[in-house]
């Protein structure tokens, strides 16, 4: 793994955290379902993120076969995330401004491993 790649993940990932984070919260007061909310999120910051991922984090060409594996790792991501989503919004009545970030945070090794085996077709080197 290159040594500034870990650290630009975490600037991508900040960046997609923040952005899906607002999406959330502000579909949730919108009066969206944790289930809409899921895949909204999967279309739009799955996206902007996998462009993030590609050009910044990685630094590789972008093509529909990545674009695709991406997508693929982040479609797998979505029933951790709509479990964790259910569970403090619908179970634990946790407004969703505290249980977006915390969701965020449990997923982010799995995002970080995730992308890269999509973008780089390889975890080390």
């Amino acid at each position: 793994m290159r040594g500034r790649q870990p650290a630009r993940y975490l600037v991508s990932g900040a960046f997609c955290a923040i952005a899906n984070n607002g999406l959330l919260v502000a579909g949730a007061d919108a009066g969206l379902s944790v289930l809409e909310l899921t895949f909204l999120s999967f279309l739009v910051i799955g996206s902007a993120g996998y462009l993030a991922h590609v050009y910044f984090t990685f630094q590789q060409a972008a093509s529909w076969r990545s674009y695709a594996r991406f997508m693929a790792g982040v479609a797998f991501g979505i029933p951790i995330a709509y479990a964790i989503l259910s569970l403090l919004c619908d179970g634990l009545r946790m407004p969703m401004v505290f249980a977006a970030p915390i969701a965020t945070m449990v997923l982010l090794i799995y995002n970080f491993i995730s992308a890269r085996l999509a973008i780089m077709r390889r975890l080390f080197r």
